[in-house]
């Protein structure tokens, strides 16, 4: 069986593996159709000093296939297209038996970074990490649901809360998580304020539905922020650039806003000035929330958006 490892830092290699074992009770073989590429597989392929892995490592951390074969006490028929959960959970723990898998307390790593991934012809997973696409989607979209949309569903609504007439910011409209998010956000009917660094961005993220397109190299988007919202503030900031905009972020969220991050592209650590947030938030008694999402963040039991 072919796989694709990581043999060292920037040094990738295509590799012969033992074929994928035949499905225990309980599990499922898939044939693997098309691999997601995501921020988090260009930060292992670069080496990660606190990346706690063995190399070589076979990378891809969200994939999506056709199911070959199935285990005893498995609903799920060959020839079905469907999409697998980014991370080797324990599936016993109070999170994993809730259905909450990205809250494992036993995980053994996200897979492609801290374990093998899921870049190979063939792989057999216990089926409750291996999530049924809805009719009509292809192998290609629901590659991009267990992080892209899953991790987007998980900030904006399990943890934001973010609901029909609300309004939102979402950074870098032009990433792959900020297009999921304009397009979920507009699916319930939010008020999608997003950044970009381009105009062809900026034509993309129109095209997706976003309101207001704010080319962040030409304005301070908390400036246009503010115009926009009337001095008031966003309901939602969906953050996930780091340094070049965190604190900004903060100042763009209305009173009682919510703040939910899942990743800093742009560096590891950022200032902020509490007491401006304290005057700002916390003065009139009014709450400030913050929230983080993993980058596997949807449960597979639930089933990702796809």
């Amino acid at each position: 069986m072919r796989a694709l490892q990581l043999l060292d830092n920037r040094s990738l290699a295509v590799v012969d593996l033992p074929d994928a074992p035949s499905p225990a009770p309980g599990e499922v073989t898939v044939a693997i159709g098309a691999v997601a590429l995501n921020h988090i597989d260009v930060w292992g392929w670069r080496g990660m000093a606190f990346a706690k892995r063995k190399l070589p490592i076979v990378i891809g951390a969200e994939a999506a296939g056709t199911v070959i074969a199935v285990g005893a006490d498995v609903s799920m028929k060959p020839g079905q297209v469907v999409a697998l959960f980014g991370a080797e959970t324990c599936g016993k723990c109070a999170a994993c038996l809730d259905g909450r898998d990205n809250f494992c307390e036993n995980v053994a790593g996200i897979r492609g970074f801290h374990v093998d991934g899921l870049a190979r012809e063939r792989i057999t997973l216990p089926a409750r990490l291996v999530v049924a696409a809805p009719e009509g989607v292809s192998v290609v979209e629901a590659a991009c649901a267990p992080i892209t949309y899953g991790t987007v569903e998980h900030m904006l609504f399990d943890n934001a809360h973010l609901e029909y007439g609300q309004t939102v910011l979402i950074q870098a409209g032009g990433s792959g998580i900020g297009t999921a998010a304009i397009q979920l956000a507009k699916a319930v009917g939010a008020t999608v304020i997003t950044t970009v660094s381009t105009e062809d961005k900026a034509a993309k993220a129109k095209a997706l539905g976003a309101d207001h397109v704010i080319n962040y190299k030409e304005d301070r988007f908390e400036g246009v922020v503010r115009k926009l919202t009337k001095k008031q503030g966003v309901d939602v900031v969906f953050e996930h650039v780091g340094p070049d905009t965190f604190a900004q972020s903060m100042f763009c969220l209305k009173r009682g806003g919510t703040l939910v991050t899942c990743g800093s592209t742009t560096g590891v650590s950022t200032e902020s000035d509490p007491i401006a947030f304290a005057t700002a938030f916390l003065s009139l008694g009014l709450p400030l929330a913050v929230s983080t999402a993993a980058a596997t963040s949807k449960s597979a039991s639930d089933g990702p958006s796809c």
